[in-house]
């Protein structure tokens, strides 16, 4: 009975969604999770996500879904909110920018983007926050999940929104403003594909049709 009741309570919550006029359902996006190999996300989560989207200039279903799937990627289905590599030592003499950063601060990948360089850190918080806030205490983009998402969709409205490509559909050119030096020009194009990979399934998942267009980066 609980989970029928659990499984009664999504359709409802799907379908007041729809008539309020969310972009995704929750549905959809815990599918896209799971159906990409991920753990299920919580509620949380996904109110995190579309708050967010109805707050930045994301208006289109195909780039919620490529914005997603470039999260999940980051982040390892939403479960890494700091950089695996970096867990032991901060990855300490690496990202380091001179001008900026803070003594005993590290400015590795954080956040369901994995923000990094100190320079990044300081743009987010002025634009998000209005202070320098993140470059002294840039642990809570890991620490706090708005703040993991507020600089998510940060990096995503300022830094790939704009990019040539990314309003015609092409997820690549998403891949390129992400990590475009080692997984487009460079010589990770396998992860760039992963991606791709992805963002196919969160298609299917939010009920695209179609597997995308793949070109913008080594294509």
């Amino acid at each position: 009975m609980k989970i029928i009741g659990l499984a009664l309570f999504c359709s409802i919550f799907s379908i007041i969604q729809l008539a309020q006029g969310q972009l995704v359902t929750y549905g959809e996006f815990k599918n896209a999770s799971i159906w990409s190999g991920f753990p299920t996300p919580s509620m949380k989560k996904y109110t995190y996500f579309e708050s967010n989207l109805n707050q930045t200039l994301i208006m289109s279903k195909e780039e919620a879904a490529m914005a997603l799937a470039q999260f999940l990627y980051e982040s390892d289905g939403l479960r890494a909110k700091r950089e695996y590599a970096c867990e032991v030592d901060n990855c300490a003499g690496q990202y380091t920018t001179p001008w900026c950063d803070i003594d005993g601060e590290h400015y590795y990948g954080r956040g369901y983007i994995q923000l990094t360089w100190c320079y990044n850190y300081l743009a987010a918080s002025r634009d998000l926050y209005g202070a320098d806030w993140l470059i002294w205490d840039p642990d809570v983009v890991g620490r706090d999940d708005s703040v993991a998402w507020d600089t998510a969709f940060w990096f995503w409205r300022v830094n790939v929104h704009f990019q040539p490509g990314v309003q015609e559909g092409m997820f690549g050119a998403s891949t390129r403003a992400i990590n475009g030096a080692n997984e487009c020009t460079g010589e990770f194009n396998a992860v760039a594909q992963k991606r791709f990979r992805i963002y196919s399934t969160v298609r299917k998942a939010f009920g695209l049709e179609g597997e995308g267009d793949e070109r913008g980066c080594y294509n």
